[in-house]
């Protein structure tokens, strides 16, 4: 398994975060400004194209006008009058004086109306022999007489003068085979009943362009964006900025066409007529007679040029806030974990041996405070270690003295008892060399009986080293047979009482509790100068329990010394070993009572 560090934990974590965080709020950032940007950009779309929208019926409402004061003026109807009159049927040079003469004054119609120049073509008029009359406008007006063809004949029906003008939607002309588009209005004469002719105005198509064609970037519509009109056939209706000769050539079967001939309003995202992905903001234009419909569109690609920006902006400002906050969690991470590394290594020099160890305390919280914790345990340690190293040298000198005091009992034993026994022995057996005493038999006698009681001696000791009758019979018979040496050799009566089963338990139990019942029966003869000594051994469940009374005179138990031996010392550390508990109960002139619990395993 791979180790991670706490400093790098914390710096994962907090980067983790962090750059969730800041994920979080980047990619909010961006779709919120992308959305504000293509709100902003439809918006804009929106109000260019409302611009386009009332400047293109304006321009048609006011060539309205233009045709109908055209149609109602003075010159107009001498115009049709003298050509209607140059229709009949006169001599071949009158119609060649009449046609000079009526040439001269279309001429003079047309340059006194030279001002409609911006907006119109040519002038046309038709008699009721259909019959035209057509001049272009220029610089220096241009008259041409021409046979009407039957693919041009316009309806002449009679109307009412403003209601009855007629706009013809563009078509290709069959002669020139570009774009044309007219305005048609009955003349009427005075004096005369009905429509003697017709008023046609055609229409420039650049008049149209400079309305709706706009290339200058500085307009809202940047290098892709554009206005331009489609009729109900799917073509366009103005000239394309991408695409030359577009009027009547150039097809627009888009969603946004579509929509805004089925009366609808509004911005979407849809392909233009150059299949490219587009904002496209549409409606159907209002003008008398023309089912038209006004887009204005820029390419989804430009419209996004400033959200891509944006978006760089925002990664930028994304990645320099993660630098910042990486170094940042970087330095916080080290200054947190900096205090628990050294507490690390102090407790590894611990756990060395080395408690001289006092870490400064740099914080004010938690960190400072398990810092100081860990300095009060590194006292405690040391003071608990020397404690021990005490405690263990106490046991040490404890166990050499109790080998030296085993030693110089045996010794005293050896000496004052064996020894003693067989100088006399030996003595009686020279005494008996030398000796023709009739009383031999006698003397032989008596050294059996030296030879017996030494060897009761020998018994003695050994007993008192290790008895086998513990071994051989049993816990509560070697007990029973240790109070009742002990009562014979001292003359205190020693009473002993037992109960449960006590053999049924492990051979370390059974010999340190016998050891107890030794050492407090010394005790006890030794200190307490008692004549009466109770002994209790039980078992309950899983616990032994053994009660010492004696009726002696009793010592404080706080300040027992034992006599400079370690008796209770010893029978302390016996009932330790067995993870049992022991108590006293001493009171002076009052006797003492010692109570061994001990577990059975």
């Amino acid at each position: 398994m791979i180790k991670i560090s706490l400093s790098e934990k914390l710096m994962l974590y907090f980067l983790t975060l962090g750059l969730g965080a800041i994920s979080i709020i980047a990619v909010f950032s961006f779709y919120s400004t992308k959305k504000a940007l293509m709100n902003r950009t439809f918006d804009q779309l929106t109000s260019l194209r409302i611009v386009k929208k009332h400047q293109i019926e304006l321009f048609f409402e006011d060539r309205l006008k233009d045709i109908t004061l055209l149609s109602e003026s003075e010159d107009t109807k001498k115009i049709i009058g003298d050509f209607n009159n140059y229709t009949n049927d006169y001599s071949f040079s009158r119609k060649i004086q009449d046609k000079n003469m009526l040439f001269a004054a279309f001429t003079g119609y047309l340059k006194k109306y030279a001002s409609l120049n911006s907006y119109f073509k040519s002038i046309s008029i038709f008699n009721f022999n259909k019959q035209v009359l057509k001049g272009f406008f220029s610089d220096s007006a241009h008259v041409d007489f021409v046979q009407l063809d039957s693919a041009e004949n316009f309806t002449l029906a009679p109307q009412p003068a403003h209601e009855g003008i007629i706009i013809k939607d563009e078509s290709l002309d069959k002669r020139t085979k570009e774009p044309a588009m007219y305005l048609v209005s009955g003349i009427e004469i005075p004096g005369m009943k009905g429509i003697y002719g017709k008023l046609i105005l055609e229409l420039s198509a650049d008049a149209i362009n400079t309305i709706m064609l706009n290339n200058d970037p500085e307009s809202g519509l940047g290098q892709t964006g554009e206005t331009y009109l489609v009729g109900n056939d799917f073509l366009m209706r103005s000239t394309s900025r991408f695409q030359p000769n577009s009027i009547l050539h150039t097809k627009v079967e888009t969603k946004s066409v579509s929509d805004a001939f089925s009366d609808k309003e509004g911005s979407i995202i849809t392909n233009d007529y150059r299949n490219i992905p587009v904002l496209s903001s549409y409606c159907k234009i209002l003008i008398p007679g023309l089912n038209w419909a006004i887009l204005a569109e820029i390419d989804l690609k430009e419209a996004m040029v400033p959200i891509y920006k944006m978006r760089n902006s925002i990664l930028f400002l994304s990645m320099m806030i993660a630098v910042i906050f990486f170094m940042f969690v970087f330095i916080i991470a080290k200054r947190i974990t900096r205090p628990v590394i050294e507490l690390n290594n102090a407790a590894i020099r611990v756990g060395q041996g080395q408690y001289d160890i006092h870490l400064p305390i740099q914080t004010n919280d938690e960190i400072g405070a398990l810092t100081d914790s860990f300095n009060s345990m590194a006292g405690q340690i040391k003071e608990k270690t020397l404690e021990l190293e005490k405690e263990r040298t106490g046991r040490l000198r404890s166990v050499f003295d109790g080998e030296e005091i085993e030693r110089q009992r045996l010794s005293r034993e050896l000496h004052d008892g064996i020894g003693q026994y067989l100088i006399a022995l030996k003595l009686r057996l020279e005494s008996l060399s030398y000796s023709d005493s009739p009383r031999m038999k006698e003397n032989i006698q008596e050294l059996i009986e030296m030879f017996d009681t030494t060897i009761d001696e020998i018994r003695r000791i050994s007993n008192n080293l290790m008895p086998s009758v513990l071994d051989a019979f049993g816990i509560t018979i070697a007990i029973r047979n240790l109070c009742h040496e002990t009562g014979e050799n001292t003359g205190t009566a020693v009473g002993f009482e037992c109960y449960g089963d006590l053999e049924e338990m492990h051979s370390k139990i059974k010999t340190y509790i016998f050891r107890i019942a030794q050492e407090a029966l010394n005790n006890i003869v030794k200190h307490s100068d008692a004549n009466d000594v109770k002994i209790n051994l039980s078992r309950k469940n899983d616990t032994v329990t053994l009660t010492i009374m004696d009726n002696g005179k009793g010592f404080d138990p706080g300040k027992a010394s034992d006599g400079g031996g370690n008796g209770l010392h010893n029978m302390r550390e016996r009932v330790n070993l067995l993870h049992g508990s022991f108590g006293i109960d001493s009171k002076i002139n009052h006797g003492t009572t010692i109570t061994v619990m001990v577990p059975v395993f």
